[in-house]
């Protein structure tokens, strides 16, 4: 059986297949999971995050929820504030 002989093209067929899953798995995460699977109340998602740099709206939630850090961050905000009220009379001790 004789050897065979590997052009130089023959060697971007690995490159090209993992090209390709990549760019098939960021568009099912984007359209699929980030669409369908994501509510309201969750956290923000990477996406989101990165649209928020350039004001572009790329997930579920509204971009004032996006802008001022999502449901979660406002849950924070609303305990911190608590602990603060809660805590005031030892500020000045």
């Amino acid at each position: 059986m004789p050897k065979q002989v590997f052009e130089l093209t023959d060697y971007f067929g690995p490159v090209i297949v993992a090209i390709i899953f990549a760019i098939v798995l960021l568009l099912l995460s984007f359209f699929v999971i980030n669409w369908f699977c994501v509510s309201h109340k969750d956290d923000l998602t990477a996406f989101e995050k990165f649209g928020r740099k350039y004001n572009f709206k790329l997930g579920p939630h509204s971009m004032n929820e996006i802008r001022r850090g999502g449901f979660p961050s406002t849950y924070a905000l609303e305990q911190e504030k608590l602990v603060r009220k809660n805590t005031k009379s030892y500020d000045h001790a």
